[in-house]
This record gives structure tokens, sequence and C-alpha cells, in this order.
């Protein structure tokens, strides 16, 4: 699919940290090229994308016209707006009715049947009446806790149980991640606002791993509680006083009767001892499978985006999920 006379163009739709850092990946792709970038951002709107990402201009001006989706024909648009599906739906539905392929950093498009089974179908008879394929996917949903560990039980020729972790260290990541996990609140302030924090997308990873190893889950459960400062703590954006939250534990389970086949856990920290991704299979061969340091939220996102392309471009018509198109590897 790289090898392609022609590289195929690309639309970035969502010009956030992830939207503006998958196109500045695009953009310097030989096998893709970036002909357009839009955002209602009006700090953006009419300045050149490559500015905003931190470069030299690039000749690609930002607009907040959707309906230039047309006149630009990209084969596909990385879309990254939102994490909820009621919220992109008008937005996806546009892009496809341009003719044009989605891939989309929303986080309840990796399963989105689960939550949302109306849209979902609305969705995919958008896609598959104008030919085009929609995919959500990034790092966290889209690989470490659901779509790497799926790929793995290729290798097992019985699965008995899954368990997947996540630790991080929320010092590293921006400003608004740390507000997201909570960090700075009191406990009780967390509790109050617990609804809205954390991650989004556990669910659907649980969803999706129990699919890919035929599980047939019954019931998802997801929990969400505060890890506290045992000690006063600082990042780059805000100060921690010991007592109040430096992070967020979710965890995850998905069962079939009293049987629970997959156990999630994600917890994201501020002053986290041990950074680390970790999947374990219980089956026949077991394996285990931990990569030290964790993968990084923002850049593996983008990249997973972008080199998803090619795959989604060619899947058939339709919403599609990661166990649908080929199995991603690098664009150049």
């Amino acid at each position: 699919m790289q090898s392609s006379a022609q590289p195929l163009r690309v639309v970035s739709f969502g010009l956030g940290p992830i939207g503006l850092a998958a196109a500045r990946l695009a953009h310097s792709k030989r096998n893709l090229e970036l002909v357009g970038a839009i955002d209602i951002d009006p700090d953006l709107v009419g300045h050149d994308v490559g500015e905003a990402w931190g470069d030299s201009p690039c000749g690609i001006t930002v607009s907040n016209d959707a309906s230039t989706l047309q006149a630009l024909a990209p084969d596909v648009v990385i879309h990254c707006t939102s994490s909820f599906l009621p919220v992109v739906i008008g937005q996806l539905t546009a892009i496809t009715g341009a003719r044009c392929n989605v891939v989309s950093s929303t986080e309840e498009l990796l399963w989105p049947t689960l939550e949302h089974a109306d849209l979902a179908r609305r969705l995919d008879v958008a896609a598959s009446e104008a030919g085009v394929s929609v995919l959500g996917t990034g790092v966290n949903p889209g690989f470490v806790m659901d779509t790497l560990p799926a790929f793995c039980s290729a290798a097992c020729a019985e699965i008995e149980r899954v368990v997947c972790k996540r630790h991080l260290d929320a010092a590293k990541r921006r400003l608004p991640f740390q507000r997201k996990i909570g960090a700075g609140l009191s406990v009780a302030e967390f509790q109050e606002r617990a609804e809205k924090l954390g991650h989004i997308g556990l669910r659907e990873s649980i969803a999706l791993l129990g699919t890919a190893c035929g599980f047939d889950l019954d019931r998802i459960e997801q929990t969400t509680e505060p890890v506290v400062a045992q000690y006063a703590l600082a990042t780059e954006h805000l100060e921690i006083a010991a007592g109040d939250v430096r992070g967020i534990r979710n965890a995850g389970v998905g069962a079939r009767g009293n049987e629970v086949l997959v156990e999630i856990e994600l917890v994201m920290t501020v002053g986290c001892e041990e950074s680390f991704d970790e999947a374990r299979i219980v089956g026949d061969p077991g394996l285990h499978l931990r990569m030290e340091g964790g993968t990084h939220g923002d850049r593996a996102t983008a990249a997973m985006l972008v080199n998803a392309i090619p795959g989604i471009v060619a899947a058939p018509a339709g919403l599609r999920t990661m166990l649908d198109v080929p199995v991603p590897h690098l664009v150049r």
C-alpha cells in the first residue's frame, strides 16, 4: 500500500494537540500528502498550519469551513475533536457525505455499538452509502490495552483470561491531562466530579478484547477512584498538597456470568513510581508482554492515526473497528 505512485491525500479535521501532532506527522510522510486543515479556533483560522504546529509555513491555511472537503478531495480525514460519539456524529456524517474515509481519535468509536448502537448504525449506513470507511483508533483505547493483546492472542491455542495494566506518570503530560485525572483536587472535589474525570474508552477496550478472544461477555463494569498524595508534589503546571489527589485509578472487568475473563487497570498519577504497559494472557501457551516506561500517549496516538490510514482507505465501506482492518504498521 505504501508503494503507490501517488501519495494518499490527507486533511486534518480538529487541530488540538493530538490533531496538530497527527497533521505534522502526516505532512512528514512521503506516502501521504497533507492537503488541508480544518478547525473552528479563531486563533488558527486563516493562519498556516505549519506555524500552528511550531514550524515554518507549509502552504496550508487553516479553514473553519468543512465544506472545503469537496474541493480538497482527500482520500482520508484525520478527525480529532471529541471523545464522545454523540458530539461528533454530525461531523462524521458530513465528512463521509463528502466521500472521505475517516480515522478518528474519538474514544467511543473504538467499539461504538457498546454505548451508541443507534448512532453506530446511522454512521455505518452513511459511510456505506458513500463508499467510504470510518475507524476509531489511538493508543488507549486503540492499542496498548485492546488491539495489542488481541493481536498477541493469535499465538494462543486457548485463552482463559486476559489482564492488562497501564501505569503512567502524569507529571510529564499536558495540564489538561493533569486536570482530567483530578490532580490537585481535594478528595471531596474528586468525588463530586468523578463522573467527568478519568479515562474514556476503557469499556470499549474490554468489549473489543472480549470479542477478539471469543469470550461472549455479558457484563462490563468500571470503577473510578482517586489516588491520594502522601506528601506534597509539584509539576510544571500545578502543586499538590499532601492528602489531595495526585491521580486516578480506573479499573474494569469483562465477565460472562460470574467468571471474570478480562481485567483492565489504568493508573495515571503525578509521582508514578513506575511507568509501564503490560498485557498478560492466561492460556495455552500463556503470554506476558511488558513495555517498560510505557507508551507515550500523545505521540503514539498521532502515530496510530497516521499509520492506520492505508488500512482504512483499503477497507470495505462502512463503520469499522481495529479487528476489521489489516494490522497497522509504520507509514513512510
